[in-house]
């Protein structure tokens, strides 16, 4: 089980309410953040299926959380730390430790920052603690301390020490003043509960009157509230506070003065542009040193923009797996088109789940002759970022210069992209978002690959799939390069995981190219499990396979049809037969039946080689005519018949 999850389940069934982080973070992935936090198991098992990775945190309410900052902090003097360790102690991510206690019976006690002494927070009513197995940033863990792990429900944990109690009766006798808010290193203030609003609001207001825009003045108070506020405030609360703010006009005088309005009105000149557009002579375009280097050869260009689109049930996560794959080790993409170099990337799934994407991987590495603990190169990561977030942004930054990244597979598009509702069609709103994804990979040289769908609906299902198909606005013109997929056939259930697809590529540097694959994956039932086969088709051979799997199907079809007609007159001639035990004649039988001269003839001598009927004769007026009967029904007024000539239809 995910050793997130896991813990997760572990502290709420304990007692303790839980909500998930991001991951790599102690930002809040719920809207309501602590307010949020929960012990159902149904609501807890639905948030780390959607985020898998996400860290863990414990709502503070009813508990004390003592957070002591630093290995060496002088306030934690040996006769406290003794006093202390009645309780269990995390070592957090940054070197620090968390001493857990319940709150006395006769008090309420609310978190502050800074002031039982520096760098020593209280987490209590109103915020929230980070626990382990928790991961942040640069791979740093919070961890249990040997034998001091939390494994006693809230109401089993120790009070606070006397001491501790006493001295967090006199703070929350006397508020904490403005100069001890400012009493701490310039760069970096503590903002304690009771006072983040409002000075969230105060820096904001600041912010506009000297005319930042609502983008800005979010970045920022973003920042503030990550560093400084002890704990921090809902992303929803700051972005409210944001666009709060920015509601009104800035202070153009203060403007003005901020942005030098008049040394930017006494520069302007005819010979003091103030921008300039460079310039190159043909000599040096043509000299220049340009190059396009394929990190798949006809595939995949580096450092360009691309979308592996495709309907439904065409396998786009799986292929993107194998590119990864294929990347990682320097082999050849689906076993067909060569890889430069091994090369760095990293796919992000949010969609699918790690062990889909694990028993994937698996297979595909062992169609390759290798298996998956091989491939160092490629880096997993089950969560997906949101576009145009600045948190995500940043956090999907260190992810790409953590791992040293070149490449990077983001899966499915439309889970980053869910704050734009029903302006998937609007050029500008879906441009923004993908900009963002641009503005990235020009910062560190990421060869990003979106994974995105195709529009419903198109005209011709089963051809190949065009530039023009891809769903949402903005896409056609982001992208600089395509992989495109598209079934040739309807999927059949009963041919066991079985695949013809067409995959279209083609990009801005001059590849295109359009091919048909057959990928048989088979069953969980097939002798061995599931597989990975790839067959590369040519154009003219997918058509010719279609057309030949047509013939077949029709002719099966039309078997199919014939079958169940036989069995349908079958059915009726026995009926018949039964009607008449002593026998009777064709002519009777037919009319009985409701079947033609032909068919009664057919199934009659049919049924005689399964020795079910044999011939026989009937008194007919004066004179007796042949007939047939069901063997073993026979009665009297039959007569057996051996001759071998059929009995006429009558």
């Amino acid at each position: 089980m995910n050793p997130l999850f896991a813990a997760a389940l572990r502290y709420a069934e304990l007692g303790y309410r839980v909500f998930p982080c991001a991951p790599g973070s102690k930002e809040p992935l719920t809207e309501r953040g602590f307010h949020d936090a929960s012990t159902d198991v149904g609501v807890i098992e639905s948030w780390w299926h959607f985020h898998p990775s996400a860290n863990v945190a414990i709502a503070t309410d009813g508990l004390i959380v003592l957070d002591v900052d630093g290995d060496a902090n002088e306030w934690l003097t040996t006769d406290r730390a003794l006093d202390l360790a009645v309780a269990p102690l995390c070592r957090t991510a940054s070197g620090g430790r968390h001493y857990y206690f319940r709150q006395p019976a006769q008090g309420e006690y609310r978190g502050h920052a800074g002031r039982l002494a520096p760098h020593v927070d209280v987490r209590a009513n109103g915020g929230y603690a980070v626990v382990p197995p928790s991961v942040l940033a640069g791979g740093k863990t919070y961890r249990w301390a040997e034998d001091m792990a939390l494994d006693a429900p809230p109401d089993r944990l120790p009070e606070p020490p006397a001491w501790f109690v006493e001295a967090l009766d006199q703070l929350a006798a006397s508020p904490p003043t403005a100069a001890h808010v400012a009493s701490g290193a310039a760069e970096a203030n503590t903002i304690p509960d009771g006072q983040r609003n409002a000075t969230l609001a105060r820096l904001a207001g600041t912010m506009r009157r000297v005319g930042m825009a609502q983008a800005e003045i979010v970045a920022a108070l973003h920042v503030t509230n990550n560093t400084r506020c002890s704990p921090p405030l809902d992303a929803d609360e700051v972005e409210r506070i944001a666009a709060s703010v920015a509601r009104y006009e800035p202070d153009q005088i203060t403007v003005a003065v901020v942005e030098d309005h008049w040394s930017q009105m006494k520069g302007k000149s005819a010979d003091k542009p103030s921008l300039a557009f460079l310039g190159i002579t043909s000599k040096e375009l043509a000299t220049a040193k340009y190059e396009l280097n394929y990190l798949i050869d006809g595939i995949l260009v580096q450092r360009q923009p691309g979308v592996l689109a495709g309907p439904k049930k065409t396998l786009k996560t799986n292929i993107s797996v194998d590119l990864a794959i294929s990347l990682a080790q320097g082999g050849y993409f689906l076993n067909r088109f060569a890889v430069a170099k091994p090369t760095r990337v990293g796919v992000m799934s949010g969609e699918s789940g790690a062990a889909t994407i694990q028993e994937t991987a698996r297979r595909i590495a062992k169609s390759k002759d290798f298996t998956l603990e091989d491939c160092e190169n490629a880096f997993w990561c089950f969560d997906v970022p949101q576009l145009g977030n600045v948190l995500h942004t940043d956090a999907l930054k260190a992810f790409i210069e953590r791992h040293a990244l070149e490449v990077l597979i983001l899966d499915p598009t439309y889970l980053m992209m869910t704050s734009i509702g029903d302006d998937a069609g609007n050029l500008f709103v879906v441009g923004s978002l993908l900009k963002s994804l641009a503005d990235l990979a020009q910062q560190t040289g990421i060869t990003p690959l979106l994974c995105h769908h195709l529009k419903k609906g198109v005209a011709d299902p089963y051809e190949p799939a065009e530039l023009e198909n891809i769903a949402w606005a903005g896409f056609q013109e982001f992208v600089r390069q395509w992989i495109l997929l598209n079934r040739r056939v309807r999927y059949d259930p009963d041919r066991g995981g079985h695949h013809e697809l067409w995959m279209s590529v083609g990009g801005s540097a001059g590849h295109s190219a359009n091919w048909g694959l057959n990928i048989d994956e088979g069953t969980r039932q097939d002798e061995g499990g599931r597989r990975w086969d790839v067959e590369i088709l040519t154009t003219g051979e997918a058509y010719t396979e279609r057309e030949s799997h047509s013939i077949e199907a029709q002719e099966t079809r039309k078997q199919r049809s014939q079958q169940v007609r036989d069995d349908r007159n079958r059915e009726a001639v026995l009926r018949a037969l039964h009607q008449y035990p002593d026998g009777e004649t064709p002519r009777v039988l037919r009319e009985a039946a409701g079947v033609s001269g032909r068919v009664i003839q057919d199934q009659l001598e049919q049924l005689e080689m399964e020795m079910l009927v044999e011939r026989c004769t009937v008194q007919k007026h004066t004179r007796r005519e042949p007939a047939w009967r069901l063997i073993g029904h026979g009665g009297t007024g039959g007569t057996c018949w051996d001759s071998p000539t059929s009995p006429g239809t009558g």
